[in-house]
């Protein structure tokens, strides 16, 4: 019969987001259509998310454990406050780049996660072909290669500078690594 042993793992979300997003982009198609950018900017802010949850389980293992109930109606915002209160050396410069552009994409986040119809009027000349019809989304402003790239090196500046503050206060394993640059998962076991 097998030893039996107690295993213990973490699955880092915020890794393979990062990863699927990476992937969308570096497709070799140089005009890359919405259906590549849209999910590949998505899956960065949701990897923003989910490393700003990482680091409170790793910080405040205690307040993320009912994390639902803490930061109800208090958004992202509020569990990076929560975050930087346990960084003494860490300066949140929130109406600044990089933390501005991720701001801003939380109302494409919003647009994208609530899929409201979005419904237009204007005046324009008839054309035969059709091109009097625009069909512009509130979301082609952040779907260019350009500006999700901006945006991505926004989400890694953030990520890393907090990231290089909890070293300071944490020796949990996954913090060697920088940014999005960290193993899928780790873990080990102990015989019982």
């Amino acid at each position: 019969m097998a030893e039996r042993c107690k295993v213990e793992e973490e699955i880092y979300t915020h890794e393979y987001l990062w990863r699927s997003s990476s992937t969308l982009l570096n497709q070799n198609d140089p005009d890359l259509s919405y259906h590549h950018l849209l999910p590949a900017l998505l899956l960065s802010f949701m990897a923003f998310e989910a490393f700003i949850n990482f680091l409170g389980i790793v910080l405040l293992p205690n307040l993320w454990k009912d994390e639902k109930t803490n930061f109800k109606g208090k958004g992202i915002e509020g569990k990076i406050n929560e975050i930087v209160s346990m960084l003494p050396q860490f300066t949140w410069k929130k109406g600044q780049y990089p933390y501005q552009r991720i701001k801003q994409l939380e109302a494409f986040r919003g647009l994208v996660a609530h899929g409201n119809v979005n419904s237009h009027e204007y005046m324009a000349a008839r054309e035969d072909d059709g091109t009097h019809f625009q069909f512009q989304h509130a979301w082609d402003s952040y779907l260019t290669k350009s500006s999700i790239t901006k945006s991505r090196e926004d989400i890694r500046n953030f990520c890393q500078s907090l990231l290089i503050e909890a070293r300071n206060v944490s020796d949990h394993p996954h913090l060697t690594f920088d940014a999005f640059e960290g193993s899928l998962a780790s873990g080990m076991s102990k015989s019982i």
